[in-house]
């Protein structure tokens, strides 16, 4: 079941996270994957880059979904614990219980995070009121076993590379 929100992406970073969580996600220099999320065990922020409204679906699947990513500019996994069974889509610049709510399997899930179009891009627009020209964001969540951050797709900056290597 997909579900298409919109978010306040302040201080270029949008929140998810378990509907309970007291988590704060306010140092990101310690983040498994420094220039795209900032992870507790419930909950997730999210680099977008950009400062403004961004649109985010939330697909939530019983099974991993089949692997698109050649549609998305970058895509990360992660682990996440929703003990409540409610995610909270939030901003930094939201209230404590602000944002919207999304049902989810309760206990761990593996997140897949796709940005369609890189926050360094050129020709991004983040003054643009047209909702075709924003920042598109798809996390996709399903049950699993806690795991570690990956990065799946995207710019590495601690190989100074592209990962996985363009084959074209």
């Amino acid at each position: 079941m997909a579900t298409e929100l919109t978010v306040f992406s302040d201080y270029q970073q949008i929140h998810l996270l378990d509907s309970d969580s007291s988590a704060e996600l306010a140092d990101w220099a310690n983040s498994a994957l420094l220039n795209y999320l900032a992870l507790e065990d419930d909950a997730i922020g999210i680099r977008t880059g950009v400062n403004g409204d961004v649109i985010v679906t939330i697909d939530v699947t019983a099974t991993p979904p089949a692997d698109d990513m050649d549609a998305f500019d970058t895509v990360t996994e992660c682990g996440l614990r929703a003990d409540s069974g409610t995610l909270r889509l939030t901003s930094p610049a939201y209230g404590e219980d602000d944002g919207d709510l999304v049902t989810v399997p309760r206990g761990w899930l593996r997140l897949r995070v796709s940005l369609t179009r890189s926050p360094d891009d050129e020709e991004y627009d983040e003054d643009s009121d047209d909702p075709a020209d924003r920042q598109h964001i798809r996390i996709q969540c399903w049950p699993a076993a806690p795991t570690g951050a990956v990065l799946v797709k995207g710019w590495n900056p601690e190989t100074g590379a592209f990962h996985p290597v363009p084959t074209n």
